[in-house]
């Protein structure tokens, strides 16, 4: 049914999380606007569920998985009909940064480009996981496949093997800051490598569901100020990821979810004060590589920006 503004449920997927965060946050500048909004905790899945039931009405998913909700694929195998044709009716209020693929060294290693990795011994992530398939392809797309030692091995040993300097560099798969690099970067001195931009439509061609990729830039004073100065950051930084999507259930009227997107971007210098990680929503990416519809009464405040 149609929801009232006054009971709207944001779910989010723990407490720790961006996104219950950016809930809570978005709660007091909906209060601000008239509308009572609630957050609770589901995790992903079962918040994915409750909003096709009606049970929630905001929800976060990572855009390529939203398709395995549509398609019944992944996680949603065994999902019945009606909880498919729930997730069709959802809609996407914007996309925001979540865990992303950081390339990072010592500053003493004078590797300051991904092909600068040719040679090196580099962490790619646990045996058998995703993101060492996706760094494999990236040596591969900057010319240097073949000629990396690719070490499959879990960040907090890599990151050990990068400060006692028998290891190069490594990937870790993670918002920012991230415990385990803040924790390294007390050591020694870090930096960030990054994908060179001019292969981002290689990069997509040549991994599953790739147009649903982004290189992610992060600001050189968000990556200052988030580990306070203790990773050199002398220009902006790039990880790939996709983006996470704040969905909507069919049901939410145009008004209500156009009020909630304008209180949002037009107090976003709160959101942006919650955590370090939150202050990488920009509203220049919230449309990037969606993999659902705009719900019309976002598309209404975008369009009102320009975007």
């Amino acid at each position: 049914g149609t929801a009232q503004s006054a009971d709207l449920v944001f779910s989010g997927v723990s407490t720790t999380s961006d996104d219950y965060q950016l809930g809570v946050v978005w709660s007091g500048l909906a209060r601000e606007a008239g509308i009572r909004m609630t957050v609770v905790e589901n995790g992903t899945v079962a918040g994915m569920r409750k909003a096709a039931r009606g049970e929630v009405d905001f929800v976060g998913i990572a855009a390529p998985h939203y398709l395995d909700a549509v398609n019944g694929t992944g996680k949603y195998t065994e999902d019945p009909a009606d909880l498919r044709a729930g997730y069709k009716k959802m809609k996407a209020i914007m996309g925001t940064p979540t865990g992303m693929a950081q390339y990072v060294t010592r500053t003493d290693s004078g590797i300051k480009t991904f092909r600068d990795l040719k040679g090196k011994k580099v962490g790619i992530g646990r045996p058998g996981g995703n993101a060492g398939e996706i760094t494999n392809v990236l040596f591969k797309i900057h010319g240097i496949g073949g000629q990396v030692s690719g070490q499959a091995i879990v960040y907090a040993q890599a990151l050990e093997q990068l400060a006692a300097g028998t290891m190069d560099a490594t990937l870790v798969f993670a918002a920012m800051p991230n415990a385990l690099v803040d924790n390294t970067s007390r050591q020694m001195k870090l930096r960030f490598i990054s994908p060179d931009l001019a292969t981002l439509d290689t990069f997509r061609k040549s991994i599953t569901n790739g147009q649903y990729y982004i290189y992610k830039r992060i600001p050189k004073e968000s990556i200052l100020r988030a580990y306070e100065g203790r990773i050199e950051a002398e220009t902006d930084a790039y990880f790939w990821g996709f983006p996470y999507q704040i969905m909507v259930r069919g049901g939410i009227d145009e008004e209500t979810v156009y009020r909630l997107t304008k209180a949002l971007w037009e107090n976003i210098e709160k959101v942006h004060k919650a955590s370090a990680s939150l202050s990488l929503v920009d509203m220049n990416d919230a449309l990037e590589s969606l993999t659902a519809d705009i719900h019309p009464g976002a598309a209404r405040y975008y369009k009102e920006k320009g975007k």
